[in-house]
Parts: C-alpha cells; structure tokens; sequence
C-alpha cells in the first residue's frame, strides 16, 4: 500500500514493529526500575570486607588490620593494652601515603564502621582530620592512629605502647633545670605537711 503524492510526503503508513510500546503505569516503573538496577551495578566497594559487627566492639582487630592493609595503610602495628589501664583492647598504629590518603583511609574505616555497627554504637569522631600528621579515631575498643611516615618517626607510639615509658628516651630525657628545682621544692613541703 502507498499513499498518493502529497500525502505520502507527510504521514508514514503505521507499522507496529516501528511505534514505540506504551506501558501501563506499573509496567513503566518496573522498567525504569530495572534500568536503574543496571546503570548502578559494577564492582561493590565493599566486596570481601567483612560486615558483621564484630563481639568485643563493632571492629574485631583482625577486620580492622585487613581493611588498613587492602586499603594500602603501611607498616600496621598493633598491640594489646592492659586490661587495668581502662582505656581499649587494643592499639593500632599505620601510616599513610600522603595527607589525602590518611583523610581518604580515615573516612573509609568510618564508613564501614558506620555499616557494621549496631544501632545503640556511637559513630567515632575523625580527631585530627584537619592536620596533615596525624588523625586519631576511638572505636571502642580499639584506637586507631593514621600517621604520615614522619610524624610516625618523630611521636614513636610503637616504643612508647610496646616497651613502656621506662624505655621511651621522651619520657626519660632529663628535666629543665627549673622544673627539677620545684620539684624538690615540692618534696621539701611534702616532708614538712606530713
């Protein structure tokens, strides 16, 4: 079938298999539905990351160490703190590549904190997240310290946590002069009051 001249030149003889299919409303938002599960699919960032909250806290340390590490965090230090000093389970101690990789891992171990964790846990605040050395994060049971290669040199918390103050040549340097005269002063009036 054709159409004559003029007409021809204006209207298209209707073909089904050409038109485009009209969707009734539920059939419409399944199919955008479905295109939008499409688009939004591709690797899952948290893919082989363990969700679960954790018995001892919302991290156990061995989830925390693994996260640091596929999150390239160097040299992850971690020890355990004694029970007596009331403060965590256990230190954990990396460094990172650069200042925005430490606000990036930061932000990240808070993320999956977030997801992990149960309703009643408190979300850890970032301390620090505006200096370029050093950010701190109290998770409970477990403290975690993000250090650049030099702050993690000069502060040493390793020694410090590992061997204890006795051993840390920071805690034994010798005092101001000063001071250790007032400090004499102040064991001469101890042994006066008592």
């Amino acid at each position: 079938k054709s159409l004559p001249g003029a007409v021809s030149q204006r209207y298209k003889i209707f073909d089904e298999n050409q038109s485009p299919k009209i969707f009734d409303v539920e059939e419409e938002r399944a199919r955008v539905q479905e295109e939008e599960d499409l688009e939004v699919s591709g690797p899952d960032p948290y893919e082989g990351i363990n969700l679960k909250r954790g018995t001892t806290g919302v991290f156990e340390i061995e989830d925390l160490v693994e996260l640091l590490r596929r999150e390239k965090g160097r040299d992850v230090f971690v020890c355990k703190v004694p029970p007596e000093l009331k403060y965590v389970d256990y230190l954990c101690v990396t460094t990172a590549l650069s200042v925005r990789h430490m606000r990036g891992l930061a932000e990240y171990v808070r993320k999956v904190y977030k997801m992990k964790r149960s309703p009643g846990d408190e979300i850890p605040k970032i301390e620090g997240a505006n200096c370029r050395d050093w950010i701190a994060m109290d998770m409970g049971n477990i403290a975690l310290h993000i250090f650049s290669a030099n702050a993690r040199k000069l502060y040493d918390l390793e020694s410090l946590w590992s061997v204890g103050a006795d051993y840390d040549p920071e805690c034994n340097k010798p005092l101001d002069p000063l001071l250790e005269m007032l400090e004499q002063q102040t064991n001469l009036f101890d042994g006066v009051t008592k």
